[in-house]
């Protein structure tokens, strides 16, 4: 008897998922409960759509941004779930469940990652998660590689499915791709916001690469004592 593939996992796990799960909540934007990082991002908190956040290396506070953001959607809706795709098997349950996450709300995958692309695209389409973090640089990890650089396809591919999760998102869903700032790509991903980050031992450094509007080059230093996980338990 044939194992079942990655997919057919994700979609037997999503069909008991989508009908249980709420529509994503309304409005613009989802707010933090980051009182300083919130006021910095252009809309008041993360877009509905497809959010980069770029750092130079994979503790450099994208994590903790990402799960600020399902902590946030999960205080918002009692019954919103949100995914998290980790092909690196990187996410460390004891530190999300310091940050606030509700484990029990939070789909997990680890696909290959040659998957991390449809695998991406199916969870979204499900249209059963408020926030999907993509972890492990998914959108460099699809190129195609020539004499060591990535090759015109490779990006073209990279762009086409930013371009499918954007319209996935359009119903309201926030969609994290955390990606590596030292990994240089001929032209930014066509993303509803590009966050530049960089820790600091009790501080984020975070420049708007780019935002919805056009605009970028804002840059704060946020204070770490601000940040929600600290403020769960009162």
């Amino acid at each position: 008897m044939a194992l079942p593939s990655p997919l057919d996992t994700v979609r037997q796990r999503l069909s008991a998922l989508v009908f249980r799960s709420p529509h994503p909540s309304e409005g613009h934007a989802l707010a933090l409960s980051w009182t300083e990082l919130d006021a910095f991002l252009p809309d008041g908190g993360l877009p509905h759509g497809v959010v980069e956040l770029t750092a130079p290396l994979s503790l450099g506070g994208g994590t903790m941004v990402a799960l600020a953001a399902i902590c946030a959607a999960q205080r918002k809706d009692p019954r919103a779930w949100c995914a998290w795709i980790d092909s690196a098997g990187t996410l460390y349950a004891p530190g999300a469940v310091m940050a606030g996450v509700e484990l029990h709300r939070l789909f997990v995958v680890r696909p290959p990652q040659s998957e991390v692309g449809h695998i991406a695209v199916k969870v979204a389409r499900s249209q059963a998660f408020a926030v999907i973090v993509i972890d492990g640089d998914a959108a460099g990890s699809i190129q195609s590689l020539k004499n060591g650089r990535p090759s015109q396809r490779g990006d073209r591919s990279r762009e086409v499915l930013v371009r499918k999760l954007a319209l996935l998102a359009a119903e309201g869903s926030t969609i994290l791709l955390l990606t590596d700032a030292r990994r240089a790509h001929p032209a930014p991903l066509p993303v509803a916001l590009r966050l530049e980050l960089e820790r600091a031992p009790e501080a984020i450094h975070i420049r708007v690469g780019k935002d919805r509007y056009g605009r970028g080059g804002l840059a704060k230093t946020i204070p770490l004592q601000d940040r929600p996980s600290l403020h769960l338990a009162g």
